[in-house]
């Protein structure tokens, strides 16, 4: 299982996010990790409504101030940030795809499954 090392989360403020490329299966992906409430999360920037980029049609951003919840600008999705679960929008129920890490220095080493 590939490994990604994503540094200076430390300058995270909540809701905010850092974008990082990963591959799989011959493919270039993006991935994320977002502070939120203190923690950190990490997950594929895909919609398991569509399987796009959660971000597509915005401006790189991925977190609603708002609504406290990542969103999917595609369709309007909204994610709960701790569980990456749906609780609005076309996939409803369906969740994210989480990826576990460890913390390293100022930043965390993400492990990307295989698929």
């Amino acid at each position: 299982m590939p490994e990604i090392l994503v540094l200076e989360l430390d300058t995270l403020a909540d809701g905010e996010t850092r974008k990082f490329e990963f591959e799989r299966e011959g493919e270039r992906l993006e991935g994320f990790v977002i502070r939120y409430q203190g923690e950190l999360f990490a997950y594929a920037n895909r919609c398991p409504h569509w399987n796009v980029d959660l971000d597509g049609m915005s401006d790189g951003r991925l977190f609603s101030q708002l609504s406290q919840r990542i969103f999917c600008s595609n369709h309007g999705a909204l994610f709960v940030p701790t569980t990456g679960v749906c609780e609005f929008g076309p996939c409803r129920g369906l969740r994210l795809e989480r990826f576990n890490w460890i913390a390293e220095g100022t930043g965390v080493r993400v492990t990307i499954p295989d698929p």
